[in-house]
């Protein structure tokens, strides 16, 4: 029995959480303004109009900063594909939808996504911390490769875990060939990368 059911969070657990949001809303907006590196954590305090010593309750530094906005990102990512498995759909279209949810955000926040996504990639030249994150890519990305095995249109021949690296890596190079040359057509591209990996993932005749 859950004995945490129906417990609402005190006030200071909203004002923490409420304090938190607010510094990742202002560091969002700077980031997209003036990248990372051009961004203080004076900066990110002034325009939430919070002080430095409240920066430091939530976050030990910038990266730190990153880091949980790169956790939301994953987050999110792992509810689209969790939508997806909720509905009736081939692993392709479930697989398009995923990519055509990037694309949506990249049309609402390119310059934030831009300048993010090169941060974290830059970032995750670290081994460990490129480890973690890709494992935890990964982890969310299984389920909808693992389900099209089960339903009969992923092949069956090779590792769920090889495939999903195949999957996980064309996802990653479209986004970092639309940070690259942002005047390409981003739905083009993500059109024709998801036909070619769903081709390539289909089981063999």
């Amino acid at each position: 029995m859950d004995t945490n059911a129906g417990i609402q969070p005190s006030r200071r657990d909203r004002n923490k959480s409420s304090t938190r949001t607010r510094l990742l809303d202002a560091a969002r907006r700077l980031f997209a303004e003036k990248g990372v590196a051009g961004t203080t954590i004076d900066d990110i305090t002034d325009l939430a109009d919070l002080g430095r010593a409240t920066f430091f309750n939530h976050f030990a530094g910038k990266d730190a900063v990153l880091q949980a906005l790169w956790g939301e990102q994953i987050a999110h990512f792992a509810q689209t594909v969790t939508t997806q498995l909720e509905r009736p759909l081939s692993t392709a279209e479930r697989l398009l939808n995923v990519f055509r949810a990037f694309e949506e955000a990249a049309e609402l926040r390119p310059q934030y996504l831009r300048v993010v996504t090169g941060e974290l990639e830059r970032d995750g030249q670290n081994q460990s911390t490129g480890r973690q994150r890709i494992e935890r890519f990964h982890a969310a990305l299984r389920p909808l490769i693992e389900a099209g095995i089960a339903q009969g249109d992923v092949r069956s021949d090779r590792p769920p875990g090889f495939l999903t690296q195949v999957v996980g890596d064309a996802y990653l190079s479209v986004i970092r060939r639309w940070r690259l040359y942002p005047h390409e057509h981003l739905a083009s591209h993500v059109g024709l990368a998801v036909e070619f990996f769903a081709q390539a993932i289909a089981p063999r005749p």
